[in-house]
């Protein structure tokens, strides 16, 4: 996932405007001003841009990570489905209850995690137990609390990414309002300048 172009103004023209501000770093009373200030932001987006990435980069593992939980799970359910319906054979009552028929293979991660805790619950209420039943409880078990776990984490980086791309914008924004404020200081001076 790319990131959209951050500044209007280009990495050149600010270079080209910090160069101006120190060559006339002696005759321009606010150089030092704006040079302090242009390297403290640029500071901070550097910082912003850093966070960015690793925002990005942690986003992108924990949905690796999710979607691996998920594979596991739908494994496990499927597997488990099929061990229900043979062992239940055409009593179509049980299976209704314990085994529903929808596909787990079409489901989002959280209802696949819905559909497993059910299929849980079902089996642990179930009696008499089939043989597989304590088994199949454990690897319910198992497999939900990793894509529970993978979930949640998923989300939590989601939400930072967006975070530090919303922190991103703003510092890039309040970047090139200090540029134009710059610009703005040097026009004023060369004006008054040519009007002495």
């Amino acid at each position: 996932m790319t990131q959209p172009p951050r500044e209007t103004t280009s990495h050149d023209a600010v270079a080209q405007l910090i160069t101006m501000l120190e060559m006339r770093r002696s005759e321009l009373p606010f150089a030092d001003e704006e040079l302090a200030r242009h390297r403290a932001l640029r500071s901070a987006l550097e910082e912003q841009d850093a966070l960015g990435e690793q925002s990005l980069a942690e986003w992108r593992q924990a949905l690796s990570q999710r979607w691996r939980a998920e594979v596991i799970g739908q494994r496990a359910y499927i597997a488990i489905q099929q061990q229900i319906s043979s062992y239940f054979g055409n009593d179509a009552l049980y299976l209704q209850l314990v085994a529903p028929s929808q596909p787990a293979s079409a489901l989002t991660a959280g209802n696949l995690l819905s559909d497993m805790r059910r299929l849980e619950a079902s089996l642990a209420l179930l009696r008499p137990r089939p043989p597989f039943a304590e088994e199949s409880l454990a690897q319910l078990r198992e497999a939900g609390d990793r894509l529970s776990a993978a979930i949640e984490w998923s989300e939590h980086c989601e939400a930072e990414r967006r975070r530090a791309l919303i922190e991103q914008r703003l510092a890039a924004n309040l970047y090139e309002r200090v540029c134009q404020k710059t610009r703005r200081l040097m026009a004023a001076h060369t004006r008054g300048e040519l009007a002495a």
